[in-house]
């Protein structure tokens, strides 16, 4: 079964998703590097607070106004223009 997968996401991939080495320069292996997998830290327990206290009030009004702007930090967090 594994060789099945394999042969698949050789022919379905493209090369450079293959490659599974962290490189910071390049769009795609840039998500393997310890800065990158840090920031994902941090955003992954942001969110976890976020649903926590989205649990305690489960108002519609309540979720969006803290749903919003935590997707935008998140976004704003695990951006690498900075």
């Amino acid at each position: 079964m594994p060789i099945l997968l394999l042969m698949l996401r050789m022919a379905l991939l493209p090369h450079w998703m293959l490659h599974r080495e962290p490189d910071a320069n390049h769009f795609y292996r840039r998500t393997f590097t310890r800065r990158y997998r840090a920031k994902r830290r941090i955003v992954r327990a942001l969110w976890i607070v976020a649903g926590v206290l989205m649990l305690c009030n489960p108002a519609l009004p309540f979720i969006i106004l803290i749903g919003l702007p935590t997707t935008l930090l998140g976004f704003a967090i695990l951006d690498e223009t900075a």
